[in-house]
């Protein structure tokens, strides 16, 4: 497992030729984040990775460990980043059909015009790596686990408002982790706005109560 207290804001690295080098830590992270989640973890080698973070082999080994290591810790950055701030938009929402459209907007968005048109890091990394690496496959499992949770209690507070169809549910909260799942395909193929918006729109279709007519 990665150990994340070996990491520090910035690191000095001392080459051969004895010229010391300063570089931040969290940025390099960053970069080799969208390195791994736009090429994968087995395209992705310690040369192309040090290119992109533009340090040295030694920096990236003194700071993270091993490609697995960085790895990992790209894995935990995307979490309490990029997922998290998606999973907000569920649990922050002033009603819980609210929060489920808004989430869907932002996915949507997100694999139009943002970082998500490579789809999702875990949702990738789950196909190539979960087989061959437990660890990894338990880090994956706990990110799926926390979409389901909130979107349990999204759909809950949706059913106490009355704003779902008779018989949905928090246990809906699967079929809708699925739907991301697929959205998340989907979006490396380019399918454009209105293709995504459909699948979104579909899905809450099932989900949501109409409005009564006047």
């Amino acid at each position: 497992m990665c150990d994340k207290s070996r990491f520090a804001e910035r690191v000095l690295y001392n080459p051969d030729v004895g010229r010391t080098r300063t570089f931040d830590v969290g940025q390099a992270l960053d970069v080799a984040l969208e390195t791994f989640w736009r090429h994968g973890f087995d395209a992705t080698s310690i040369q192309v990775l040090c290119q992109a973070m533009d340090v040295q082999p030694g920096s990236v080994y003194a700071a993270f460990g091993n490609k697995r290591e960085l790895f990992e810790a790209a894995v935990r950055r995307y979490m309490s980043t990029v997922s998290a701030e998606a999973v907000e938009r569920i649990n922050a929402a002033p009603s819980g059909v609210w929060g489920l459209r808004d989430y869907f907007d932002h996915l949507v968005d997100a694999m139009v015009d943002g970082r998500r048109r490579w789809g999702c890091l875990i949702t990738n990394s789950l196909v190539e790596l979960a087989p061959r690496d437990p660890e990894l496959a338990a880090l994956f499992q706990q990110h799926l686990a926390n979409l389901r949770t909130s979107f349990a209690g999204a759909l809950a507070r949706a059913r106490a408002e009355g704003g779902l169809r008779k018989g949905v549910g928090p246990d809906s909260a699967d079929l809708l982790v699925a739907v991301v799942q697929g959205m998340n395909v989907l979006a490396r193929t380019n399918p454009g706005r209105d293709t995504l918006r459909a699948v979104a729109d579909g899905a809450l279709a099932g989900l949501v109560a109409q409005p009564v007519a006047d």
